[in-house]
């Protein structure tokens, strides 16, 4: 039986951190959050160290927080989202981890808007789709087919499948909401596969005196059972166990999300596919469908899980961006 020390894409951290960033990575995995906003908030503590020529942030104030984000709009000119993203980063950094609260911040703020999102006609996303390894197509099937992104679709546990009323459970999405959407019946059959993989999985688990799922809001224990249970395992299970971060209990965590990345880009390499794209374009090519056939925008954004409806806004651009029924006047000629 493999157990690894790493949880996922999450490196290693000792028994008792010392240095600065393993503290940090140690309290982030403390408070059950996930390994994509660890990536982002060790990424950003990083520049901010590095911007500040090595100083610890131990030693920094808010000062030193509106100098750094001046620069990224003034000098790296970052749209508004990398801003935020940065602000949150840092906000978390201080506000939580420090305990040392920042206030009101006085900084320029940016105003380049966001990208464009680069969409797949439905032809290419299924090539893509059936150019990834056959264990790894579900994955991508259900970005495109229920508007997930990809944390959402590995973090999916087999209660969230209610494949009788087409249904999928999103829990603790983007901003940590709960949310429904859309489960295509033309991934049925290979849903019910991957059921019984991980039922499989599951039971060779339990005969090895393991089956707990990692889950970072419960500690593993007698009172809390259900994480041993079948409804609460990944649908798309880790090859080996892990350490849980609050726990020495070997855990079983979910797929990793660079093994999905790195498919993706070696797919549409394989294909010859000239557009440059990640997981995130399946979910910006279910959004652009959905408003191509007429689908109510305030219906996309709840599928997508958007605050705001501004947010879902930008497919609108995309459709202006492909609408081939436009002529140019040079076709007039």
């Amino acid at each position: 039986r493999i157990v690894s020390n790493k949880l996922g894409d999450r490196p290693n951290l000792p028994d008792n951190p010392v240095k600065f960033m393993h503290r940090l990575r140690f309290y982030i995995r403390q408070q059950g959050l996930s390994a994509a906003t660890e990536k982002s908030y060790c990424g950003w503590t990083k520049r901010f160290i590095k911007y500040h020529h090595l100083r610890s942030p131990e030693s920094m104030n808010k000062r030193h927080v509106e100098q750094f984000l001046h620069n990224l709009v003034v000098v790296e000119n970052v749209t508004i989202n990398t801003q935020k993203s940065a602000l949150n980063s840092l906000a978390f950094l201080f506000n939580r981890f420090l305990d040392s609260p920042l206030g009101e911040l006085n900084i320029t703020r940016a105003k380049l808007g966001p990208k464009i999102p680069t969409v797949l006609s439905h032809k290419e996303a299924l090539n893509v789709i059936c150019a990834v390894e056959p264990q790894k197509q579900l994955v991508l099937q259900l970005l495109y087919g229920s508007g997930l992104r990809l944390n959402e679709a590995l973090s999916l546990r087999l209660r969230d499948l209610d494949l009788e009323a087409n249904k999928l459970r999103v829990e603790n999405g983007k901003g940590g909401k709960n949310r429904l959407t859309i489960l295509p019946r033309s991934v049925h059959d290979n849903l019910k596969l991957q059921i019984e993989i991980v039922r499989r999985l599951h039971e060779s688990d339990l005969a090895n005196g393991h089956g707990w799922a990692f889950s970072g809001e419960h500690q593993i224990d007698a009172a809390n059972k259900r994480l041993q249970t079948l409804p609460w395992q990944f649908l798309f299970p880790a090859k080996a166990l892990s350490y849980g971060p609050r726990s020495k209990k070997p855990v079983r965590y979910h797929l990793s999300d660079t093994s999905i990345q790195r498919s993706v880009r070696h797919a549409a390499n394989k294909i010859g596919l000239t557009k440059e794209i990640g997981p995130h374009s399946f979910q910006h090519s279910f959004a652009t469908r959905l408003l191509e056939s007429g689908t109510n925008i305030r219906v996309v954004q709840k599928l997508l899980g958007h605050a705001c409806v501004s947010t879902t806004e930008i497919y609108t651009h995309v459709l202006h961006k492909h609408d081939y029924r436009l002529k140019s006047s040079m076709d007039e000629l």
